[in-house]
């Protein structure tokens, strides 16, 4: 078992939220026993995240990650949707949905560049003074 810096919680739990505009930031953790079935084989060493437009649930992107990386940066496919992930583990030969995040939208972009670097749109200062 992987060593952990802290006692892995009692819920698997998936968290969608935007960076910015062009960016989402997902994080999840998994209970002791998911651990336990990672660690023994029992799951495949990655898992797959899946970008899910809200409205409709099509399918809006993927990617995959080692199961233990616990976070992950995601491109923003259009902004101003509302999008939710999925996150999907290797087992007895198929991809298997384990969890399901909260709904979040994309924020429609700011004005230049260097004001959507920052995490959140309630930072951004105009410059029109």
């Amino acid at each position: 078992m992987p060593e952990l810096s802290r006692m892995p919680p009692a819920e698997d739990r998936l968290v969608l939220l935007p960076k910015n505009p062009g960016v989402f930031f997902v994080f999840w953790q998994f209970s002791a026993s998911r651990v336990e079935a990672f660690c023994s084989s029992a799951l495949g060493g990655e898992v797959e995240l899946r970008l899910f437009y809200s409205e409709d649930k099509a399918p809006a992107f993927s990617r995959k990650a080692a199961w233990n990386a616990g976070r992950l940066y995601l491109d923003v496919p259009a902004q101003g949707k509302n999008y939710t992930a999925a996150l999907y583990a290797f087992r007895n030969g198929e991809w298997e949905k384990f969890l399901e995040s909260n709904s979040v939208s994309a924020p429609a972009a700011a004005g230049a560049a260097e004001e959507r670097a920052y995490a959140s749109l309630e930072f951004h200062k105009r410059s029109d003074q």
